[in-house]
C-alpha cells in the first residue's frame, strides 16, 4: 500500500501512458483497483511486445528496500527503447519516497519525498 501511495504521489511527474516495472523488469500492478487504469503494466523482455517498445515507452521502474524500520521506494523515470536487438533504457530521472515505522504511534509516517529531473 505505501509503494502505491509513493508511485501516487508522483502526480506532478505523470504523463499519459506510464508503464509500472518492478526490480525486475516485470509489470508492476497498483493494488487498488481504483488507480489501476491510471498506469499500463508490461513485460519487457516478451516478444509481442517488441514491436510497441520499437516506439519506446514511458516507464517508472519501482524499487522499494526496506532497512530497519525504514521504507525508501525509488521510482526511475525511463524512456524504454528496442531496436537491433538491443534495449535502451533511457533515464530522465525519478523520485525518492522515504517512510518511517513510528513505535511510538504504531503506524508508518511519511519522512520524505524528493523528484529530481525532467
Amino acid at each position: 500500500m505505501m509503494i502505491d501511495s509513493a508511485i501516487l504521489m508522483q502526480e506532478t511527474a505523470y504523463k499519459p501512458n506510464i508503464f509500472l516495472i518492478d526490480e525486475n523488469d516485470q509489470p508492476y500492478t497498483l493494488s487498488s483497483d481504483k488507480f489501476r487504469n491510471k498506469f499500463k503494466a508490461i513485460s519487457l523482455y516478451k516478444k509481442q511486445n517488441r514491436k510497441q517498445l520499437k516506439k519506446g515507452i514511458n516507464a517508472w521502474k519501482i524499487l522499494p528496500v526496506l532497512t530497519g524500520n525504514k521504507l525508501t521506494i525509488d521510482i526511475i523515470d525511463f524512456i524504454i527503447t528496442y531496436n537491433n536487438n538491443n534495449y535502451t533504457f533511457g533515464n530522465g530521472g525519478g523520485a525518492t519516497v522515504v517512510f518511517e515505522y513510528n513505535c511510538d504511534i504504531g503506524k508508518w509516517v511519511l519522512v520524505n519525498t524528493k523528484w529530481l529531473g525532467t
